[in-house]
Protein backbone atom coordinates (compact mmCIF):
# COMPACT_ATOMS: atom_id res chain seq x y z
CA UNK A 1 0.00 0.00 0.00
CA UNK A 2 1.48 3.55 -0.77
CA UNK A 3 1.81 6.23 1.61
CA UNK A 4 -0.34 8.99 2.26
CA UNK A 5 2.52 11.18 1.31
CA UNK A 6 2.47 9.56 -1.88
CA UNK A 7 -1.36 9.69 -2.58
CA UNK A 8 -0.92 13.39 -1.82
CA UNK A 9 1.47 14.17 -4.83
CA UNK A 10 -0.41 11.94 -6.75
CA UNK A 11 2.97 10.81 -9.11
CA UNK A 12 6.89 11.16 -9.83
CA UNK A 13 8.87 14.08 -10.69
CA UNK A 14 8.77 12.11 -14.05
CA UNK A 15 4.73 12.14 -14.76
CA UNK A 16 4.46 15.52 -13.52
CA UNK A 17 6.62 16.91 -16.32
CA UNK A 18 5.11 14.54 -18.69
CA UNK A 19 1.98 16.07 -17.49
CA UNK A 20 3.60 19.52 -18.00
CA UNK A 21 4.40 18.79 -21.67
CA UNK A 22 0.69 17.39 -22.05
CA UNK A 23 -0.84 20.73 -21.36
CA UNK A 24 1.67 22.81 -23.20
CA UNK A 25 0.94 20.64 -26.30
CA UNK A 26 -2.77 21.32 -25.90
CA UNK A 27 -2.66 24.15 -25.41
CA UNK A 28 -1.19 24.76 -28.10
CA UNK A 29 -3.56 22.48 -30.34
CA UNK A 30 -6.27 24.81 -28.86
CA UNK A 31 -4.35 28.04 -30.23
CA UNK A 32 -3.74 26.79 -33.78
CA UNK A 33 -8.00 25.41 -33.86
CA UNK A 34 -9.31 28.61 -32.39
CA UNK A 35 -7.36 30.79 -35.05
CA UNK A 36 -8.02 27.87 -37.57
CA UNK A 37 -12.15 28.29 -36.77
CA UNK A 38 -12.05 32.47 -37.03
CA UNK A 39 -10.17 32.60 -40.39
CA UNK A 40 -12.46 29.90 -41.80
CA UNK A 41 -15.39 31.55 -39.99
CA UNK A 42 -14.52 34.93 -41.29
CA UNK A 43 -14.34 33.52 -45.29
CA UNK A 44 -17.40 32.35 -45.04
CA UNK A 45 -19.10 34.97 -43.15
CA UNK A 46 -19.86 39.37 -44.25
CA UNK A 47 -18.49 41.36 -41.15
CA UNK A 48 -21.03 42.87 -39.22
CA UNK A 49 -18.57 45.78 -39.12
CA UNK A 50 -15.99 46.82 -42.27
CA UNK A 51 -13.90 49.03 -40.47
CA UNK A 52 -10.57 47.41 -40.25
CA UNK A 53 -10.26 48.44 -44.18
CA UNK A 54 -10.54 52.29 -43.40
CA UNK A 55 -8.15 51.55 -40.12
CA UNK A 56 -5.28 49.63 -41.81
CA UNK A 57 -2.99 51.24 -44.05
CA UNK A 58 -3.61 51.00 -47.88
CA UNK A 59 -2.13 47.40 -49.54
CA UNK A 60 1.16 47.84 -51.22
CA UNK A 61 0.17 48.44 -55.09
CA UNK A 62 0.91 46.26 -57.78
CA UNK A 63 4.19 47.48 -58.26
CA UNK A 64 5.41 46.40 -55.06
CA UNK A 65 7.25 42.97 -54.90
CA UNK A 66 5.55 39.80 -55.07
CA UNK A 67 6.97 38.19 -51.68
CA UNK A 68 5.17 41.91 -50.51
CA UNK A 69 2.33 41.58 -51.67
CA UNK A 70 1.85 37.70 -50.51
CA UNK A 71 3.39 39.27 -46.83
CA UNK A 72 0.86 41.61 -47.16
CA UNK A 73 -2.21 39.91 -47.99
CA UNK A 74 -1.13 36.92 -45.13
CA UNK A 75 -0.83 39.63 -42.45
CA UNK A 76 -4.16 41.75 -43.53
CA UNK A 77 -5.85 38.61 -43.67
CA UNK A 78 -4.91 37.45 -40.02
CA UNK A 79 -5.77 40.75 -38.75
CA UNK A 80 -9.16 40.18 -40.36
CA UNK A 81 -9.73 37.89 -37.60
CA UNK A 82 -7.61 38.73 -34.61
CA UNK A 83 -8.45 42.82 -35.04
CA UNK A 84 -11.58 43.71 -33.60
CA UNK A 85 -13.48 45.56 -30.80
CA UNK A 86 -10.33 45.97 -28.32
CA UNK A 87 -7.51 45.24 -30.53
CA UNK A 88 -8.10 48.24 -32.26
CA UNK A 89 -6.72 50.59 -30.10
CA UNK A 90 -3.73 48.33 -29.04
CA UNK A 91 -2.72 48.22 -32.29
CA UNK A 92 -3.13 52.17 -32.80
CA UNK A 93 -1.34 52.70 -29.24
CA UNK A 94 1.35 50.35 -30.31
CA UNK A 95 1.78 52.48 -33.60
CA UNK A 96 0.95 56.24 -32.57
CA UNK A 97 1.09 56.32 -28.73
CA UNK A 98 -1.78 57.44 -26.67
CA UNK A 99 -3.63 60.56 -28.88
CA UNK A 100 -6.83 60.42 -27.38
CA UNK A 101 -7.70 60.65 -23.79
CA UNK A 102 -10.42 57.38 -24.25
CA UNK A 103 -7.14 55.20 -25.08
CA UNK A 104 -5.97 55.86 -21.23
CA UNK A 105 -8.79 52.81 -20.60
CA UNK A 106 -6.02 50.62 -21.89
CA UNK A 107 -3.04 49.75 -20.45
CA UNK A 108 0.71 50.15 -22.33
CA UNK A 109 2.55 47.06 -21.75
CA UNK A 110 1.41 44.77 -24.28
CA UNK A 111 1.46 47.99 -26.53
CA UNK A 112 5.12 48.65 -25.42
CA UNK A 113 5.96 44.77 -26.51
CA UNK A 114 4.25 44.95 -29.78
CA UNK A 115 6.33 47.96 -30.91
CA UNK A 116 9.52 46.08 -29.17
CA UNK A 117 8.71 43.17 -31.51
CA UNK A 118 8.00 44.59 -34.21
CA UNK A 119 11.05 46.70 -34.41
CA UNK A 120 13.47 43.40 -33.80
CA UNK A 121 12.41 40.25 -34.72
CA UNK A 122 9.63 41.22 -37.00
CA UNK A 123 11.53 44.44 -38.57
CA UNK A 124 11.91 42.13 -42.08
CA UNK A 125 8.16 41.85 -42.03
CA UNK A 126 7.58 45.42 -40.87
CA UNK A 127 9.68 46.59 -44.28
CA UNK A 128 7.32 44.15 -46.46
CA UNK A 129 3.94 44.96 -45.32
CA UNK A 130 4.24 47.80 -43.87
CA UNK A 131 4.35 48.63 -39.52
CA UNK A 132 0.88 48.21 -38.99
CA UNK A 133 0.55 44.78 -39.95
CA UNK A 134 4.11 44.39 -38.17
CA UNK A 135 2.04 45.28 -34.76
CA UNK A 136 -0.77 43.19 -35.34
CA UNK A 137 1.30 39.73 -35.88
CA UNK A 138 3.42 40.81 -32.98
CA UNK A 139 0.40 41.28 -30.75
CA UNK A 140 -1.03 38.09 -31.91
CA UNK A 141 2.52 36.38 -31.01
CA UNK A 142 2.48 37.52 -27.86
CA UNK A 143 -1.08 36.47 -27.06
CA UNK A 144 -0.56 33.17 -28.18
CA UNK A 145 2.68 32.41 -26.52
CA UNK A 146 1.78 34.17 -23.48
CA UNK A 147 -1.44 31.93 -23.36
CA UNK A 148 0.85 28.64 -23.72
CA UNK A 149 3.01 29.95 -21.11
CA UNK A 150 -0.49 30.66 -18.33
CA UNK A 151 -1.69 27.17 -19.09
CA UNK A 152 1.75 25.48 -18.03
CA UNK A 153 1.69 27.76 -15.26
CA UNK A 154 -1.54 27.41 -13.73
CA UNK A 155 -1.10 23.05 -14.19
CA UNK A 156 2.39 24.22 -12.02
CA UNK A 157 0.44 26.67 -9.64
CA UNK A 158 -2.62 23.67 -9.38
CA UNK A 159 -0.28 21.49 -8.29
CA UNK A 160 1.70 23.60 -5.62
CA UNK A 161 -1.87 24.90 -4.19
CA UNK A 162 -3.99 22.12 -4.59
CA UNK A 163 -1.73 18.98 -3.77
CA UNK A 164 -3.55 16.97 -6.41
CA UNK A 165 -1.27 16.96 -9.75
CA UNK A 166 -4.50 15.45 -10.76
CA UNK A 167 -6.82 17.95 -10.13
CA UNK A 168 -4.41 20.58 -11.18
CA UNK A 169 -4.02 18.86 -14.77
CA UNK A 170 -7.73 18.64 -15.38
CA UNK A 171 -7.75 22.55 -14.62
CA UNK A 172 -5.00 23.20 -16.93
CA UNK A 173 -6.81 21.57 -19.48
CA UNK A 174 -10.37 22.89 -19.14
CA UNK A 175 -8.18 26.26 -19.25
CA UNK A 176 -7.36 25.54 -22.71
CA UNK A 177 -10.87 25.87 -23.78
CA UNK A 178 -11.60 28.68 -21.26
CA UNK A 179 -14.81 30.52 -22.47
CA UNK A 180 -12.69 33.53 -23.48
CA UNK A 181 -11.33 31.46 -25.95
CA UNK A 182 -10.64 34.45 -28.89
CA UNK A 183 -9.65 36.89 -26.79
CA UNK A 184 -6.81 34.90 -25.42
CA UNK A 185 -5.32 34.53 -29.31
CA UNK A 186 -6.48 37.91 -30.54
CA UNK A 187 -4.54 41.30 -29.70
CA UNK A 188 -6.45 41.47 -26.12
CA UNK A 189 -4.33 41.67 -22.48
CA UNK A 190 -6.07 38.47 -21.67
CA UNK A 191 -3.36 35.66 -21.94
CA UNK A 192 -0.23 38.16 -21.20
CA UNK A 193 -2.01 39.32 -17.94
CA UNK A 194 -2.98 35.49 -16.89
CA UNK A 195 0.85 34.61 -17.67
CA UNK A 196 1.47 37.08 -15.22
CA UNK A 197 -0.74 36.83 -12.28
CA UNK A 198 -0.10 33.24 -12.17
CA UNK A 199 3.15 33.53 -12.03
CA UNK A 200 3.04 35.77 -9.18
CA UNK A 201 0.46 33.32 -7.50
CA UNK A 202 2.94 30.04 -8.25
CA UNK A 203 6.34 32.59 -6.74
CA UNK A 204 3.89 33.36 -3.85
CA UNK A 205 3.09 30.17 -3.30
CA UNK A 206 7.18 29.22 -2.84
CA UNK A 207 7.48 32.25 -0.63
CA UNK A 208 9.35 34.31 -3.33
CA UNK A 209 7.48 37.47 -2.32
CA UNK A 210 9.72 40.26 -4.03
CA UNK A 211 9.69 38.65 -7.46
CA UNK A 212 5.94 37.87 -6.89
CA UNK A 213 5.80 41.50 -6.43
CA UNK A 214 7.75 42.49 -9.76
CA UNK A 215 5.61 40.17 -11.55
CA UNK A 216 2.34 42.22 -9.93
CA UNK A 217 4.52 45.33 -11.26
CA UNK A 218 4.55 44.57 -14.66
CA UNK A 219 0.82 42.97 -14.59
CA UNK A 220 -0.37 46.40 -13.11
CA UNK A 221 0.72 48.15 -15.91
CA UNK A 222 -0.88 45.12 -18.52
CA UNK A 223 -4.35 45.41 -17.10
CA UNK A 224 -5.69 47.38 -13.93
CA UNK A 225 -6.87 44.80 -11.41
CA UNK A 226 -3.29 43.58 -11.46
CA UNK A 227 -2.95 45.47 -8.24
CA UNK A 228 -5.46 43.28 -6.49
CA UNK A 229 -3.69 39.66 -6.72
CA UNK A 230 -1.39 42.10 -4.15
CA UNK A 231 -3.89 40.94 -1.47
CA UNK A 232 -1.96 37.03 -1.62
CA UNK A 233 0.86 38.67 -0.21
CA UNK A 234 -0.83 40.52 2.64
CA UNK A 235 -2.48 36.84 3.38
CA UNK A 236 0.62 35.20 3.44
CA UNK A 237 2.76 37.85 5.02
CA UNK A 238 0.26 38.84 7.90
CA UNK A 239 -3.37 36.32 8.17
CA UNK A 240 -1.23 33.06 7.60
CA UNK A 241 1.81 34.29 9.64
CA UNK A 242 3.54 32.59 12.24
CA UNK A 243 3.81 35.84 13.61
CA UNK A 244 -0.03 35.99 14.23
CA UNK A 245 -0.10 33.09 16.95
CA UNK A 246 2.43 34.72 19.46
CA UNK A 247 1.20 38.81 18.66
CA UNK A 248 0.29 39.06 22.04
CA UNK A 249 3.94 38.67 23.08
CA UNK A 250 6.54 42.03 23.03
CA UNK A 251 8.28 39.92 20.87
CA UNK A 252 5.41 38.52 18.92
CA UNK A 253 4.00 41.79 17.89
CA UNK A 254 7.36 43.32 16.71
CA UNK A 255 7.56 40.49 14.32
CA UNK A 256 3.99 40.56 12.94
CA UNK A 257 4.61 44.69 12.77
CA UNK A 258 7.80 43.60 10.36
CA UNK A 259 5.51 41.48 8.38
CA UNK A 260 3.34 44.06 7.69
CA UNK A 261 5.85 46.46 6.97
CA UNK A 262 7.33 43.60 4.50
CA UNK A 263 3.84 43.28 3.23
CA UNK A 264 3.07 47.31 2.32
CA UNK A 265 6.73 47.67 0.79
CA UNK A 266 5.61 44.55 -1.19
CA UNK A 267 2.17 46.00 -1.87
CA UNK A 268 3.48 48.76 -3.18
CA UNK A 269 6.08 47.74 -5.58
CA UNK A 270 2.85 45.58 -6.82
CA UNK A 271 1.29 48.69 -7.58
CA UNK A 272 4.40 50.23 -9.58
CA UNK A 273 2.51 50.18 -12.88
CA UNK A 274 -0.77 50.95 -12.45
CA UNK A 275 0.64 54.02 -10.59
CA UNK A 276 3.38 54.74 -13.48
CA UNK A 277 0.40 54.94 -16.41
CA UNK A 278 -1.82 57.39 -14.41
CA UNK A 279 0.94 59.52 -13.53
CA UNK A 280 1.77 59.56 -17.19
CA UNK A 281 -1.55 60.38 -18.16
CA UNK A 282 -1.99 63.08 -15.91
CA UNK A 283 1.08 64.43 -17.85
CA UNK A 284 0.09 63.94 -20.68
CA UNK A 285 -3.54 65.56 -20.80
CA UNK A 286 -3.13 67.91 -18.31
CA UNK A 287 0.40 69.66 -18.48
CA UNK A 288 0.47 69.43 -22.10
CA UNK A 289 -3.12 68.81 -22.93
CA UNK A 290 -3.87 66.82 -26.74
CA UNK A 291 -7.30 66.12 -26.43
CA UNK A 292 -9.33 67.24 -25.05
CA UNK A 293 -8.62 70.66 -24.97
CA UNK A 294 -10.33 71.31 -22.24
CA UNK A 295 -8.44 69.01 -20.18
CA UNK A 296 -7.34 70.76 -17.58
CA UNK A 297 -10.84 71.01 -16.34
CA UNK A 298 -10.89 67.54 -16.12
CA UNK A 299 -11.45 65.68 -12.12
CA UNK A 300 -8.01 63.88 -12.65
CA UNK A 301 -6.06 67.37 -13.46
CA UNK A 302 -8.14 69.03 -10.13
CA UNK A 303 -7.55 66.03 -7.28
CA UNK A 304 -4.17 63.88 -7.07
CA UNK A 305 -6.60 60.89 -5.82
CA UNK A 306 -8.68 61.16 -9.39
CA UNK A 307 -7.45 59.19 -11.48
CA UNK A 308 -7.18 59.18 -15.71
CA UNK A 309 -8.51 55.19 -15.38
CA UNK A 310 -11.05 56.21 -13.22
CA UNK A 311 -12.50 58.70 -15.32
CA UNK A 312 -12.31 57.04 -18.80
CA UNK A 313 -13.93 54.33 -17.55
CA UNK A 314 -17.10 56.48 -16.38
CA UNK A 315 -16.92 58.77 -19.04
CA UNK A 316 -16.40 57.06 -22.28
CA UNK A 317 -17.37 53.48 -21.28
CA UNK A 318 -20.22 54.48 -18.33
CA UNK A 319 -18.65 52.11 -15.70
CA UNK A 320 -19.85 52.62 -12.26
CA UNK A 321 -21.74 51.29 -9.46
CA UNK A 322 -25.21 49.32 -10.81
CA UNK A 323 -25.42 51.60 -13.82
CA UNK A 324 -25.38 48.48 -15.85
CA UNK A 325 -28.81 47.64 -14.50
CA UNK A 326 -30.67 48.52 -17.48
CA UNK A 327 -33.54 46.15 -19.11
CA UNK A 328 -31.79 46.80 -22.98
CA UNK A 329 -28.69 45.25 -21.03
CA UNK A 330 -30.87 41.99 -20.39
CA UNK A 331 -29.52 40.11 -23.12
CA UNK A 332 -25.75 40.58 -22.23
CA UNK A 333 -26.81 39.83 -18.09
CA UNK A 334 -27.95 36.62 -19.57
CA UNK A 335 -24.91 36.02 -21.51
CA UNK A 336 -22.78 36.23 -18.12
CA UNK A 337 -25.71 33.96 -16.31
CA UNK A 338 -23.31 30.72 -16.92
CA UNK A 339 -20.20 32.08 -15.23
CA UNK A 340 -22.04 33.64 -12.27
CA UNK A 341 -23.74 30.39 -11.87
CA UNK A 342 -20.25 28.92 -11.81
CA UNK A 343 -18.72 30.96 -9.65
CA UNK A 344 -21.69 31.02 -7.08
CA UNK A 345 -21.72 27.21 -6.64
CA UNK A 346 -17.68 27.18 -6.47
CA UNK A 347 -17.77 29.46 -3.71
CA UNK A 348 -21.01 28.03 -1.87
CA UNK A 349 -19.59 24.25 -2.11
CA UNK A 350 -16.17 25.54 -0.68
CA UNK A 351 -18.00 28.36 1.81
CA UNK A 352 -20.60 25.07 3.30
CA UNK A 353 -18.22 22.33 3.56
CA UNK A 354 -16.61 24.71 6.47
CA UNK A 355 -18.31 27.65 7.37
CA UNK A 356 -16.51 28.10 10.57
CA UNK A 357 -13.34 28.52 8.11
CA UNK A 358 -14.34 31.03 5.95
CA UNK A 359 -16.04 33.22 8.85
CA UNK A 360 -12.65 33.22 10.84
CA UNK A 361 -10.15 33.61 7.99
CA UNK A 362 -9.12 30.41 8.80
CA UNK A 363 -8.36 30.69 12.28
CA UNK A 364 -10.78 28.60 13.86
CA UNK A 365 -11.25 25.06 12.25
CA UNK A 366 -13.33 22.16 12.66
CA UNK A 367 -12.03 19.22 13.73
CA UNK A 368 -11.53 16.83 10.87
CA UNK A 369 -11.31 13.18 10.95
CA UNK A 370 -8.45 11.67 8.96
CA UNK A 371 -9.68 10.61 5.89
CA UNK A 372 -10.15 6.69 4.53
CA UNK A 373 -7.79 6.65 2.36
CA UNK A 374 -4.87 7.92 5.25
CA UNK A 375 -6.14 5.47 7.79
CA UNK A 376 -6.24 2.68 5.60
CA UNK A 377 -2.85 3.84 4.20
CA UNK A 378 -1.53 3.61 8.26
CA UNK A 379 -3.00 0.37 9.13
CA UNK A 380 -1.60 -1.29 5.72
CA UNK A 381 2.15 -0.01 5.34
CA UNK A 382 3.68 -3.02 6.20
CA UNK A 383 1.39 -4.86 3.56
CA UNK A 384 2.67 -6.41 -0.27
CA UNK A 385 3.18 -3.75 -2.73
CA UNK A 386 1.45 -5.91 -5.27
CA UNK A 387 -1.53 -3.69 -6.24
CA UNK A 388 0.40 -0.69 -5.40
CA UNK A 389 0.07 0.95 -8.94
CA UNK A 390 -3.61 0.58 -8.76
CA UNK A 391 -4.20 2.29 -5.68
CA UNK A 392 -2.17 4.97 -6.06
CA UNK A 393 -4.15 6.12 -8.81
CA UNK A 394 -7.50 5.29 -6.47
CA UNK A 395 -6.03 7.36 -3.91
CA UNK A 396 -5.47 9.86 -6.58
CA UNK A 397 -9.10 10.43 -7.97
CA UNK A 398 -10.00 10.21 -4.42
CA UNK A 399 -7.86 13.29 -3.34
CA UNK A 400 -8.39 15.25 -6.44
CA UNK A 401 -12.14 15.71 -5.46
CA UNK A 402 -11.10 16.43 -1.70
CA UNK A 403 -8.28 18.76 -3.01
CA UNK A 404 -10.86 21.70 -3.78
CA UNK A 405 -11.98 22.03 -0.14
CA UNK A 406 -8.42 22.45 1.33
CA UNK A 407 -7.57 25.22 3.34
CA UNK A 408 -5.10 26.37 0.80
CA UNK A 409 -7.85 27.39 -1.64
CA UNK A 410 -8.94 29.67 1.63
CA UNK A 411 -7.32 32.91 -0.02
CA UNK A 412 -8.81 32.57 -3.67
CA UNK A 413 -12.24 32.28 -2.55
CA UNK A 414 -12.02 35.19 -0.82
CA UNK A 415 -10.40 36.47 -3.96
CA UNK A 416 -13.14 35.39 -6.22
CA UNK A 417 -15.71 36.51 -4.43
CA UNK A 418 -14.70 39.81 -4.11
CA UNK A 419 -14.34 40.10 -7.87
CA UNK A 420 -17.79 38.54 -8.53
CA UNK A 421 -19.47 41.26 -6.46
CA UNK A 422 -17.24 44.14 -8.17
CA UNK A 423 -18.32 42.33 -11.84
CA UNK A 424 -21.79 41.91 -10.28
CA UNK A 425 -21.84 45.88 -9.38
CA UNK A 426 -19.77 47.88 -11.13
CA UNK A 427 -18.85 46.42 -14.67
CA UNK A 428 -20.45 45.24 -18.30
CA UNK A 429 -21.43 41.94 -17.23
CA UNK A 430 -20.94 40.09 -20.79
CA UNK A 431 -17.14 40.70 -20.31
CA UNK A 432 -16.97 38.27 -17.08
CA UNK A 433 -15.66 35.27 -18.51
CA UNK A 434 -12.48 37.47 -19.65
CA UNK A 435 -12.51 39.29 -16.56
CA UNK A 436 -12.09 35.26 -14.39
CA UNK A 437 -10.11 33.75 -17.41
CA UNK A 438 -7.04 35.01 -14.66
CA UNK A 439 -9.00 33.52 -11.54
CA UNK A 440 -7.09 30.20 -11.12
CA UNK A 441 -10.13 29.24 -8.49
CA UNK A 442 -12.97 29.15 -11.81
CA UNK A 443 -10.69 26.37 -13.29
CA UNK A 444 -10.09 24.89 -10.40
CA UNK A 445 -13.59 24.54 -9.33
CA UNK A 446 -14.68 23.51 -12.84
CA UNK A 447 -11.88 20.57 -12.68
CA UNK A 448 -13.49 19.32 -9.40
CA UNK A 449 -17.39 19.03 -11.34
CA UNK A 450 -15.36 16.54 -13.67
CA UNK A 451 -13.45 15.20 -11.04
CA UNK A 452 -16.52 14.41 -8.51
CA UNK A 453 -18.59 13.20 -11.63
CA UNK A 454 -16.20 10.86 -13.23
CA UNK A 455 -16.79 6.60 -11.92
CA UNK A 456 -15.41 5.96 -8.71
CA UNK A 457 -11.58 4.21 -8.74
CA UNK A 458 -11.83 0.39 -8.73
CA UNK A 459 -9.49 0.06 -5.61
CA UNK A 460 -9.35 2.45 -2.08
CA UNK A 461 -12.40 3.77 -0.34
CA UNK A 462 -13.83 7.24 -0.69
CA UNK A 463 -13.41 10.02 1.81
CA UNK A 464 -15.80 11.97 3.27
CA UNK A 465 -15.11 15.14 1.30
CA UNK A 466 -15.33 13.19 -1.86
CA UNK A 467 -18.50 12.00 0.03
CA UNK A 468 -20.30 15.51 0.64
CA UNK A 469 -19.03 16.53 -3.07
CA UNK A 470 -20.07 13.58 -4.43
CA UNK A 471 -23.99 14.01 -3.30
CA UNK A 472 -23.95 17.52 -4.59
CA UNK A 473 -22.33 16.50 -7.95
CA UNK A 474 -23.46 12.99 -8.55
CA UNK A 475 -23.90 12.47 -11.94
CA UNK A 476 -21.61 12.89 -14.87
CA UNK A 477 -24.04 15.08 -16.44
CA UNK A 478 -23.10 18.00 -14.29
CA UNK A 479 -19.32 17.34 -15.46
CA UNK A 480 -20.56 17.37 -19.12
CA UNK A 481 -22.45 20.38 -18.79
CA UNK A 482 -19.16 21.88 -17.43
CA UNK A 483 -17.04 21.05 -20.12
CA UNK A 484 -19.77 21.88 -22.45
CA UNK A 485 -20.01 24.79 -21.31
CA UNK A 486 -16.48 25.80 -21.62
CA UNK A 487 -16.40 24.44 -25.06
CA UNK A 488 -19.58 25.77 -26.51
CA UNK A 489 -19.11 29.28 -25.19
CA UNK A 490 -15.42 29.23 -26.56
CA UNK A 491 -15.90 28.18 -29.67
CA UNK A 492 -19.50 30.42 -30.25
CA UNK A 493 -17.05 33.55 -29.39
CA UNK A 494 -14.58 32.47 -32.02
CA UNK A 495 -17.15 32.48 -34.51
CA UNK A 496 -18.36 36.02 -33.14
CA UNK A 497 -15.69 37.52 -32.23
CA UNK A 498 -13.93 37.01 -36.17
CA UNK A 499 -16.59 38.54 -37.92
CA UNK A 500 -16.55 41.33 -35.65
CA UNK A 501 -20.24 40.32 -34.14
CA UNK A 502 -21.20 41.09 -30.36
CA UNK A 503 -20.57 40.43 -27.42
CA UNK A 504 -17.32 41.70 -26.58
Amino acid sequence: MVSPRKAVSGSGPKDKRSRLWSVIKWAVVSRMASLALGIVSNAVIDDYDASLGVFLAAAPSGNSGHLSLLCSRLARGLAQVVVRWDAFYFVHIADSGYVYEQEHAFFPLLPLLMRLLARTVLAPLAALAGRQLALVVAGVAISNVSFVLAAGTIYRLGCATLRSERLAYIAALLYTVAPSNMFMTAVYTESLFAWLVFSALLLISRRKYLLASLCLAASSLCRSNGVMYSGFIVWDLIVRSDARDGSTSSSGRRALLWQALKATVLVAISALGFIAFQAFGKRELCQQPIHPPAASARPYCESSLSTVYGFVQAEYWDIGFLRYYTLQQLPNFLLAAPMVVLSGAGLWAYATHDPLRVATLGLRMRKRKLSAVQSVAAEEEADADADAEADEEAEAEIQATAAYFSDSLLPHMYFWAVLLGVAAATMHMQVITRFFSSVPAVFWFAAHVVAASLPPPVSGQRTMATTTAKAALKTPAVALAAVGYFAAYGLAGVVLFSNFFPPA
